[in-house]
């Protein structure tokens, strides 16, 4: 598949922003760790060795580890065999990675079919970045007054009503710190039918069986649970896009003092609505449409001078909730069916636990990961988080007759 037959090629001096170009399959790509994690618990805990690693986009953008004969796997009545796809995010969003798995795995294309085109050679990219620097700048000012403009548009359309207000910052937790460089994984595997329920979404079943978790985490921690507890989500872009990466991260209210969880998941429907609203606002893209023409010497100007020490008063969430829908469950391996199917979106410096929600035929997956000297048992928050799942599925109540959707 040429898609996957690519890495990045930085510009001399990194006058430029990097290339994409073509590179040979090669053994490197796919890792076969049999036999050393034939355990289900073995292999989590190869799976949070993998997240604790990145790997280079220059090398390449991929990389896929193959697990023999694990034992125990849910859902699974014999030694499953499983496959990590593991990829920079330079390289593919969620909801990317998952077209690729299933152009791998399955029946479906890929987003793209054909690799890059060679760049050109070192001294025509220094040309090109330098001859190219004043007309960028000349855009960017012009661009820069534009965005200003929408600024100032949506800012009145926000007074006026027509556009939701931006979601206010939630404060700070036990687990919006540093997380340090090792990471643990562990994941939920649940019926599909318990996120069909009371006519939501999957992501605000999920959103609000996190609520239930998260305010019992923090419970057992010791820790008073505050009133604005929220968490940040990943939205999806417009699909018809050729980005590689299309999201953005909204803040959504968690409402964890409403007992109730039928009105709860309401208001955080209403809620995660508010947010699309806003994000999908053409004013919104219009005040950011100014980045697409920074200058990579600028941007990395500031990028290198970014503190990521640096501790802010609130976050936008006190935990990551992303939600992607990975299609039926016709995808086949080694001549057996693909069960179910996970992600683990990553850590930052203040940020120690996240959730990834991933649905693949009859099954909805919560992807856990956390760092060990936050949550010294993650087990314990992944039966917590199995447990509220169960609650929330049956004070909701079934939604008869129609599929759940697993996406934003």
């Amino acid at each position: 598949m040429g898609e996957l037959r690519c890495r990045i090629r930085d510009v001399p001096g990194n006058l430029d922003y990097p290339y994409w170009e073509p590179r040979d399959f090669s053994d490197d790509l796919v890792v076969d760790h049999r036999p050393t994690y034939s355990s289900w618990s073995g292999l989590q805990s190869a799976l949070g060795s993998l997240v604790s690693t990145s790997i280079d986009p220059r090398v390449s953008p991929w990389q896929l580890h193959v697990f023999r004969g694990v034992r125990g796997a849910p859902r699974c009545d014999r030694d499953a065999l499983v496959v990590v796809l593991q990829v920079s995010h330079a390289f593919a969003d969620g909801r990317r990675a998952s077209a690729l798995a299933r152009a791998l795995f399955g029946l479906g294309d890929p987003p793209f079919t054909n690799a890059p085109e060679p760049p050109p050679r070192p001294p025509a990219m220094l040309a090109r970045a330098l001859l190219g620097l004043p007309v960028r700048i000349v855009r960017l000012i012009a661009q820069g007054r534009r965005a200003a403009a929408a600024n100032r548009a949506l800012e009145q359309a926000t007074t006026a009503g027509q556009v939701p207000a931006p979601a206010a910052g939630r404060p700070l937790v036990g687990l919006n710190v540093d997380p340090g460089a090792e990471r643990v994984v562990r994941m939920v595997v649940c019926p599909a039918e318990e996120f069909r329920a009371g006519d939501h979404t999957v992501t605000v079943v999920a959103l609000t069986a996190v609520s239930v978790a998260l305010s019992r985490l923090l419970a057992v921690r010791g820790e008073n649970v505050p009133d604005a507890l929220g968490a940040e989500v990943t939205v999806a872009g417009d699909a018809s896009g050729t980005a590689r990466n299309n999201y953005r991260n909204a803040g959504v209210e968690l409402f964890v003092t409403e007992p109730d969880l039928r009105v709860r998941a309401e208001r955080i429907a209403g809620e995660l609505a508010r947010r699309r609203a806003r994000l999908s606002s053409p004013l919104l893209a219009q005040r950011d449409s100014a980045n697409d023409f920074v200058p990579a010497p600028l941007l990395r100007f500031g990028v290198d001078r970014y503190s990521l020490d640096a501790i802010p008063e609130t976050v936008t969430g006190n935990t990551v909730v992303s939600s992607v829908n990975r299609g039926p469950a016709d995808l086949a391996l080694a001549g057996g069916p693909v069960v179910f199917s996970a992600g683990f979106p990553g850590l930052s410096p203040v940020m120690s636990l996240t959730h990834g929600v991933y649905g693949l035929g009859d099954t909805v997956t919560i992807g856990v990961t956390a760092s060990p000297r936050v949550i010294p048992n993650l087990d314990d928050y992944g039966q917590t988080l199995r447990e509220a799942v169960a609650e929330v599925s049956a004070t909701l109540g079934p939604r008869a007759g129609v599929q759940g959707d697993t996406g934003l």
